[in-house]
């Protein structure tokens, strides 16, 4: 056990047994697609987009080379499409995310520019933002998983 006391308050807290789960065998080491996008203008086109999904409903994410395509909604429902320019290494992809985990970890990158790396369009994807050097660790990785897009 362990307590804290200061400012006329006290807090006691104890440590739980257990293992920490092991999320490193989650986070790949190789990616087919790495993606490049503004990560001001990304949060901006995610959370327009995203006005038009209905609750727990996915933000589809088409990318190919120099252009992201966003898209929410469908059928009769309201719809919204957005176009970005971004850079794109590897294989097309499309994805889709929850939109509120996707600007969460957009929020969190403290750099202008966004990195999504990818393996496939069904395995976590890891968000980061640019390093100052190419070749360089990022300082942060936020581990995304996609929603499975039905049909």
């Amino acid at each position: 056990m362990i307590g804290f006391e200061g400012g006329g308050r006290r807090t006691t807290t104890r440590l739980l047994d257990g293992e920490f789960p092991k999320y490193r065998a989650l986070l790949p080491d190789s990616f087919n697609t790495v993606a490049e996008v503004s990560r001001s203008e990304f949060v901006e086109a995610v959370k327009r987009v995203s006005l038009v999904a209905e609750r727990n409903t996915p933000l589809r994410l088409a990318f190919s080379p120099g252009r992201l395509v966003l898209e929410a909604g469908t059928g009769e429902d309201a719809q919204a499409v957005e176009v970005l320019e971004a850079d794109l290494e590897g294989d097309d992809i499309q994805i889709a995310f929850n939109s509120g985990f996707l600007l969460d970890g957009l929020g969190a990158i403290g750099t202008d520019t966004a990195r999504l790396n990818f393996t496939t369009s069904t395995k976590p994807a890891i968000l980061t933002g640019k390093p100052a050097e190419e070749g360089a660790e990022p300082e942060y990785r936020y581990l995304i998983m996609p929603v499975r897009l039905s049909g």
